[in-house]
């Protein structure tokens, strides 16, 4: 028996980079450099130097993405990528 399930289909690379072109970084009173991707809830990091905190984001978003499809939840919204959901047949 065919059922169908729901899937979402986007370039998490390209998503990634949006986010990031998206970022805003400053620099707190110890000398941390804070990033965060204004409007996505979660999408935070630090570092001691720019690069640190653009990598560690990089990597929060990627985790965030995933486990948020591992887990059904609503992935943030980013301007410049669609992500498109599709119904798929699934054997059972």
């Amino acid at each position: 028996m065919k059922r169908k399930t729901r899937v979402k289909v986007f370039s998490l690379r390209r998503y990634v980079e949006e986010a990031l072109k998206r970022a805003c970084y400053e620099v707190d009173e110890n000398g941390v450099v804070i990033a965060k991707v204004p409007d996505a809830s979660g999408f935070f990091a630090q570092g001691e130097t720019f690069e640190e905190a653009r990598e560690n984001l990089r990597d929060v978003i990627e985790g965030n993405v995933i486990l948020a499809l591992q887990l059904g939840l609503e992935i943030p919204q980013v301007s410049g990528v669609k992500i498109e959901e599709r119904e798929v047949p699934i054997e059972s």
